[in-house]
């Protein structure tokens, strides 16, 4: 046997398909989180309850993907996919407890109650961010996944329905925050 055979060099395989989806997911969630603080009555009133700067990252430890986000003048903005020093962290422990989050095969209450997620910051301003994260998710889920996802899924009204095509057609795509100022 040669030495790189050995089980000392064996290195487990990349998972670059989960990656992807968590990357994508991570980006989607951003701009939709970005376009919903501006368009939904109720995320915009617990996004204006947040101090004023506050950021928020979410990442895959140990060296994963990553989000910020940003409220700055009274404007959440995405900022990106760079790690930062944020005051609210929400962390997953690995690539596969973040896939099942961000594929939608668990919610955030069942990954929490699993252990996959830590969370370093203020408990209240986590929960206001789950708040906006379930009403941003039933917007980017279709209705047969959010009802799996969510503990209640929040009713469509057409202002509801309207929200959700410009989140899909401009907010993820462009992002909306550009244009509040």
């Amino acid at each position: 046997m040669t030495a790189i055979n050995t089980a000392a060099n064996w290195r487990p395989r990349a998972k670059s398909f989960r990656t992807g989806v968590v990357k994508a997911a991570f980006f989607a969630l951003g701009r939709a989180l970005e376009a919903a603080a501006i368009l939904d009555r109720d995320v915009k009133s617990e996004v204006d309850g947040w101090k004023d700067p506050f950021s928020v990252m979410m990442y895959v430890m140990p060296k994963g993907p990553a989000m910020a986000l940003e409220k700055k003048n009274g404007v959440l903005r995405y900022i990106g996919s760079d790690p930062i020093d944020a005051d609210l962290t929400i962390s997953f422990k690995n690539m596969e407890s973040a896939f099942l989050v961000c594929s939608g095969q668990i919610g955030t209450p069942e990954s929490y109650a699993e252990h996959r997620a830590n969370l370093k910051g203020d408990t209240t301003g986590a929960m206001s961010l789950i708040r906006c994260m379930n009403q941003v998710q039933a917007y980017l889920f279709p209705y047969v996944m959010a009802k799996r996802v969510l503990k209640r899924v929040p009713a469509m009204t057409p202002r509801k329905w309207l929200n959700r095509m410009i989140i899909y057609t401009v907010g993820v795509p462009v992002g909306l925050a550009r244009f509040k100022g």
